[in-house]
């Protein structure tokens, strides 16, 4: 008899290695010219559970330019058919999966902006202390917005 073993899961192993605390800074650049148009600083409590009905969860804290604080908590459940991690809680909606052994891929909507779509990468660097992550803002499929984040690791979530 031969037993047919499920590889791991690729997404979830490196999403793993992004467990932690996260300290960083959006900056948001807008077409024609590409200048800054806003930007905030955060940080990102990620946690990933292997044996769990939920498989990702990112605690965000945010502050905003004019003194601003801002918590949001999203969670992502992984669809084991074709290893996405997949959110839908109302407010965004998405799928998240790894395309390279350090690089996720994400999209996702605002509930609140049904033809507006967001694609993000996000690159872990190889020593896994520092994450680069590019946002497009798509409104009627037209790009309408960059972000870029330069994150440093705080601690490990382990």
């Amino acid at each position: 008899m031969i037993v047919l073993m499920s590889a791991p899961s690729r997404t979830l192993t490196l999403l793993q290695r992004h467990a932690g605390v996260w300290e960083g800074r959006y900056t948001h650049v807008a077409p024609p010219d590409w200048r800054v148009v806003g930007a905030q600083d955060y940080r990102i409590e990620v946690e990933v559970f292997a044996a769990s009905p939920i498989a990702y969860r990112q605690t965000s804290h945010y502050r905003h330019a004019d003194g601003r604080t801002e918590t949001l908590r999203y969670e992502g459940v992984l669809r084991p058919t074709d290893d996405h991690v997949v959110f839908d809680d109302g407010r965004i909606g998405g799928e998240c999966w790894a395309i390279e052994t350090d690089t996720l891929y994400m999209w996702f909507t605002y509930a609140s902006a049904p033809t507006n779509r967001i694609t993000e990468m996000i690159q872990l660097s190889r020593d896994g202390q520092h994450r680069a992550r590019t946002w497009h803002w798509f409104e009627s499929e037209r790009l309408v917005k960059l972000t870029l984040v330069d994150e440093r690791r705080l601690n490990t979530g382990h």
